[in-house]
């Protein structure tokens, strides 16, 4: 079976280095599905889901906003979030939804207010994950 080699980089760490079926990613054009030997493409990510395939296996993590690029069948993914489905902490992400969401509410500085709602973007794409997966 053909196969991707996929590397997940976030500035911590390298997060994922293996070889995978098919990738699903948030994209700001929407939905984006990468197989094996896809054409050569770069673009920005949107915090949301990414699913990687590895044969019959599926794994679910949260990603923030970064950049992917498709070249000679690698697909390196680079993002300030990613985070898998079971590692996500719901408690912790309404907490810091609820903060960010009062602090949208206060005068902030331009700066300010687009790193609060990054962050607010972030967690509820976290959430909305966590919660997909806790009904199955």
């Amino acid at each position: 079976m053909p196969q991707l080699h996929l590397k997940i980089i976030t500035p911590e760490k390298l997060i994922f280095d293996d070889s995978v079926s098919q990738v699903n990613v948030s994209t700001e054009q929407g939905q984006l599905g990468i197989l094996p030997h896809h054409a050569n493409l770069m673009a920005k990510l949107e915090p949301g889901e990414l699913v990687i395939k590895k044969g019959e296996k599926i794994e679910s993590m949260a990603i923030g906003d970064g950049f992917l690029q498709v070249s000679d069948n690698i697909l390196t993914i680079m993002t300030d979030l990613a985070t898998y489905e079971q590692d996500i902490d719901e408690k912790a992400l309404e907490e810091a939804k609820k903060r960010a969401e009062a602090a949208l509410q206060q005068t902030l500085s331009d700066e300010e207010y687009a790193e609060t709602l990054a962050n607010l973007e972030k967690s509820l794409a976290q959430l909305r994950i966590k919660r997909r997966h806790k009904v199955r």
